[in-house]
């Protein structure tokens, strides 16, 4: 019988991290409205950059700490998770639809800084000037989104938000909403973290499977909180807006801090199976969001067992290169 101590951590976690996602998702609503932005971009820019909070320290730390294989995995498999389990999960228990207001220009540069990470980082290493381009181009996307959702907004182009005022809290209240949300669904990582590791060491399970299973998609579980609080609230475009925006800070924001310390060479095992996997998922959730595919429970369940087999290929070694010129592609 695991320790009551880490059943209580975990499953606390994991209630502590539903309401934190939830009072972070009203929040960004909140202060989207009084932007004059859309729901989605305000899950880019709010709910996106505080739950790619984690991956950015655990990123710095790592490179500060000598070990940017660490740091590269951590950016590149949490994309991996997002484009995949944040997506499938909350289709699981509530259905939503994606896309919305905004997503073009969000899709280009999640297509563009995914294209931009895999192309850069095979033909050269991490080093400070990509890493000041890349914040550079964080920064300038930033602006640029907000600008052109509020001049959509004033000219009547963008997304009606009548229907979403009743769930959304006053001004003053949203700005208290958003960093409570945010520290709350961090300290919930942290116990769901410590008491998964905890019960799966006690119940003898390898530490292999531990790094590959609770602590690789630890800093993805902020990312399932507000999307499963997005989802239940049926805000679609939350749940996008909140995997388009943690990807693209993942990339130019974590990408670009771990650069700053470089030189850093990026392992062969990235170039030959990570990055391809990486860069076709961005491609499948792209096309779900253009589409504006209603994410369901088959669907959900589809995407994870791509996940699994990401996963089954991590461990067995799968060199997706070789199996490209072995089909003669």
């Amino acid at each position: 019988m695991p320790d009551p101590i880490l059943l209580i951590s975990l499953f606390g976690g994991l209630l502590l991290m539903a309401l934190a996602g939830d009072l972070l998702v009203r929040g960004a609503l909140g202060l989207g409205r009084a932007m004059g932005v859309s729901p989605l971009v305000a899950g880019i820019f709010i709910v996106g950059f505080g739950t790619s909070a984690p991956e950015m320290f655990i990123s710095a730390n790592a490179a500060l700490n000598g070990n940017p294989g660490l740091a590269i995995g951590n950016i590149v498999g949490s994309n991996i998770a997002n484009l995949l389990m944040v997506a499938a999960i909350p289709a699981l228990f509530f259905p939503y639809r994606t896309g919305g207001a905004g997503q073009g220009r969000a899709l280009f540069m999640l297509l563009l800084a995914t294209a931009i990470w895999i192309g850069m980082t095979a033909i050269m290493p991490l080093d400070p000037i990509m890493g000041i381009c890349f914040l550079l181009v964080l920064v300038g996307y930033a602006g640029f989104s907000i600008f052109a959702a509020r001049h959509d907004e004033i000219a009547g182009k963008g997304a009606h938000q009548a229907d979403a005022v009743m769930l959304n809290p006053p001004v003053w209240r949203a700005i208290f909403y958003v960093p409570l949300g945010i520290a709350g669904l961090l300290y919930a990582s942290r116990m769901i973290i410590t008491g998964g590791e905890g019960v799966a060491r006690e119940l003898g399970v390898p530490d292999e499977w531990i790094g590959l299973t609770i602590l690789a998609l630890g800093t993805s579980l902020p990312e399932i909180g507000a999307g499963l609080a997005a989802a239940f609230r049926q805000r679609g475009d939350v749940v996008a807006g909140n995997i388009l925006g943690s990807n693209v800070f993942n990339i130019l924001g974590a990408g670009g801090i771990v650069a700053l310390f470089g030189p850093f060479e990026v392992a062969p095992l990235f170039l030959q199976y990570d990055h391809w996997v990486m860069g076709i998922t961005a491609v499948l959730f792209a096309g779900l969001v253009m589409l504006r595919v209603r994410m369901g429970r088959l669907l959900g369940v589809l995407l994870l067992l791509i996940y699994a087999a990401y996963i089954y290929g991590l461990v067995t070694g799968t060199n997706l290169m070789a199996l490209a010129q072995m089909a003669g592609l």
